[in-house]
């Protein structure tokens, strides 16, 4: 968990702080002399929940404005619970996968997440 007393994020921009290319920093000032930003292009947050939740993780955002921001990560503990969860993008990627249940959305998840126990390879 990482916690800030940084003002909070307004109520109102909660629900887009995943989305990308949006970004509650200043925007980035490129200019030929100075470093390379890392922040202010928005796609921070986006891709860190994305790593999380591809292995079985999350990433939150607890905000209270005026007061502060906390982020919790949840990952699994051992490397052999934090199996890869991939993604089905289209039927003719479908063809080469022989799993009996779709894969969530990883951004928007459907549904609890599925005990991967019983999709681990018979060593």
């Amino acid at each position: 968990m990482v916690c800030d007393r940084g003002g909070g994020v307004p109520f109102r921009k909660i629900d887009k702080l995943f989305s990308y290319m949006y970004s509650t920093a200043p925007s980035p000032q490129l200019d030929d002399h100075a470093r390379t930003p890392l922040a202010g292009f928005g796609y921070g947050l986006p891709i860190s929940r994305l790593y999380a939740k591809y292995f079985q993780g999350d990433l939150q955002l607890y905000s209270m404005e005026g007061h502060g921001t906390d982020a919790v990560i949840f990952l699994k503990a051992l490397s052999e619970d934090s199996v890869e969860r991939l993604p089905v993008y289209n039927k003719t990627a479908l063809r080469h996968y022989k799993v009996s249940q779709e894969a969530d959305d990883w951004c928007v998840p459907s549904r609890e997440p599925l005990d991967m126990l019983k999709y681990k390879k018979a060593k």
